[in-house]
């Protein structure tokens, strides 16, 4: 985590509990993570997940992207980001066009959407549903360990 700014701790807390969200397929919270958010929160947000999309990116190599797999994930997208944002991860599995163009026009929010729905997939192909989320378990287990525990409660 990059330093002590509460607002950059809120930012990787939400973008993990986001991926945790589409990970376990809970679409309501995949709705209440981002629910609320100013832009300023919305592109910090956005930012963490690039980073970490980079880093998988980087780790696991260039993923199939199965059509499949993104359209299962995507529909736990909120209804008024999914058709731009799943056009976009289309793009995106086709080869049209990089995660970063492909979503370069796309308002925060369904950037955010997009980007995580691309590294859920990323998750699935390479760990498999249940090592995916042990390791995000450990990624937060050590941010707490870091002395960075969620800054908001899940409801």
């Amino acid at each position: 985590m990059a330093d002590d700014d509460p607002w950059m701790v809120d930012a990787v807390w939400r973008a993990s509990d986001l991926t945790r969200a589409y990970l376990t397929q809970d679409r309501a919270r995949v709705a209440g993570c981002l629910a609320g958010l100013d832009t300023g929160r919305l592109e910090r947000v956005l930012v963490w997940l690039v980073l970490e999309h980079d880093e998988l990116f980087d780790r696991l190599g260039e993923p199939s992207m199965a059509v499949r797999e993104i359209d299962a994930v995507a529909a736990l997208a909120p209804v008024e980001t999914e058709l731009a944002m799943t056009t976009a991860v289309r793009r995106v599995a086709a080869k049209e066009a990089g995660l970063t163009r492909a979503v370069a026009r796309l308002p925060p929010l369904d950037q955010i959407h997009a980007i995580a729905i691309c590294t859920v997939v990323m998750l699935l192909e390479a760990l498999g549903r249940s090592r995916a989320l042990d390791q995000l378990d450990a990624e937060t287990a050590h941010y707490e360990r870091m002395g960075h525990p969620r800054p908001y409660t899940i409801t």
